[in-house]
């Protein structure tokens, strides 16, 4: 009879290993995770049977916070970091439990708590949501605690403590309601409850989704479409905060020569190619010393971190790298450079204007 007893609490567990299975990568084959998570099992219930205590593994609650015995476990079995196991595993465990506590309160109610009936209707309950639960549930779960960090390192531990809180709470709310007989405000109350931490966690899930897009679109704002540079809005905001702060750096601006020959010779398609190659082989000239923006149409604007050097502006007039996947022979590139030092006395505006002038005069000199 007691193994009997027994089995709703072995398919609360069952479920919540498969749960872990469905959302994590094994570090080892299934057979031996299972033959793990089945001796860890094994060994949890012949303790509980040798305490001599009247456990009651029908429903009294008492073996709810057990589970967390099975975290280390977990970990051992399973490719993740501990708080993301500790945080899932608390989500996954709140639902099982809800299962759980929800079959056992209708058995009270309508059953006279018979054991069979709880565990046919704990059977059915789980048949029902399991599918829908870790098909559209659990995977907009991960991705919020993939997606957290990339936010703010804190939230990661504030959803730690969050699920362990509300865990805690929900603990501890089916205790009082698995005490006493069933009756139909209990269930209502239960159902309320599992329906407000899923609309919880669907909220969360839309507001970190909302706000991935948004930024995404915020980063595609500030790039140039065709190029995949930075462009004037990025631009403008790198130099306002170079202007305002106490470091060195050089401004070039380019204007690439005779590029309307290239478009009236070769056609628009290759007059974009020779753009984005441009881009491509200034951007690695300056490497990780500069940054290539987009200004508009055939300009170009870089910083350049501290004073540029002369042979990498010979460099960039030269492009000598050009023949690399070029769409046709290189026209040449004018290039005006000012080098500026704190403290900065001109504003993003004027600057520009500045090194613009250089630019054309630069251009007047190579091509007349």
């Amino acid at each position: 009879m007691w193994l009997l007893k027994i089995l709703p609490a072995v398919e609360v567990l069952i479920f919540n290993s498969l749960s872990m299975d469905v959302c994590f990568k094994r570090k080892y084959s299934r057979s031996v995770t299972a033959l793990v998570l089945t001796a860890v099992t094994v060994g949890i219930f012949a303790c509980g049977f040798a305490l001599a205590k009247p456990l009651n593994y029908q429903g009294d609650g008492k073996m709810m916070l057990v589970g967390f015995i099975y975290l280390p476990v977990l970990y051992f079995l399973y490719n993740g970091r501990l708080s993301v196991l500790f945080t899932l595993m608390c989500s996954c465990w709140g639902y099982t439990l809800g299962i759980f506590s929800l079959a056992f309160l209708c058995s009270s109610t309508w059953f006279d708590n018979s054991f069979i009936h709880s565990l046919i209707i704990e059977t059915f309950l789980f048949l029902v949501t399991f599918p829908p639960f870790y098909r559209w549930v659990v995977p907009r779960y991960v991705f919020v605690l993939k997606n957290l960090p990339s936010f703010d390192g804190r939230w990661n531990k504030y959803m730690t403590l969050s699920n362990g809180l509300l865990f805690a709470a929900l603990a501890i709310m089916y205790n009082v309601l698995l005490r006493g007989e069933g009756s139909v405000p209990k269930i209502f109350l239960l159902i309320l409850i599992l329906l407000s931490i899923l609309v919880s966690n669907f909220t969360l899930y839309r507001v970190v989704l909302d706000s991935i897009k948004m930024n995404h679109l915020k980063q595609a704002s500030l790039r140039d479409s065709l190029t995949g540079l930075g462009n004037r809005a990025n631009l403008w905001n790198r130099l306002n905060t170079l202007l305002e702060g106490n470091e060195t750096f050089s401004v070039l601006f380019m204007d690439l020569d005779r590029f309307k020959s290239v478009n009236d010779q070769y056609g628009h398609l290759v007059g974009d190619a020779y753009l984005k190659h441009f881009a491509d082989v200034s951007s690695g000239i300056l490497a990780e010393q500069g940054t290539v923006y987009r200004f508009g149409g055939d300009e170009f604007v870089a910083i350049y971190y501290g004073a540029v050097p002369e042979n990498v502006l010979g460099e960039l007039r030269e492009c000598r790298l050009w023949k690399d996947g070029a769409p046709c022979p290189f026209q040449q590139v004018s290039i005006g450079s000012i080098i500026c030092r704190p403290p900065h006395e001109d504003n993003t505006e004027a600057l520009l204007h500045k090194v613009d002038r250089m630019m054309y005069e630069q251009k007047r000199r190579s091509l007349h």
